[in-house]
């Protein structure tokens, strides 16, 4: 089983992305690889779309 930690930098854009998906995420939270395909996709979603930056990351721990 692959765990994985979501990031933002700044933290804020964590709560806007939480926001966006209704989601409760805290930055540095472990993700389990059952959620990371499609938590991963709504991250590349938010970085290209909507903050036009890489603010969210998905790390392998």
């Amino acid at each position: 089983m692959t765990i994985y930690k979501i990031t933002a930098v700044p933290s804020r854009f964590l709560e806007i992305f939480n926001s966006y998906y209704d989601y409760e995420y805290q930055n540095g939270e472990y993700v389990s690889d059952k959620d990371y395909e499609a938590l991963n996709a709504e991250v590349e979603h938010f970085n290209t779309n909507v903050s036009k930056a890489v603010t969210i990351k998905l790390e392998e721990v």
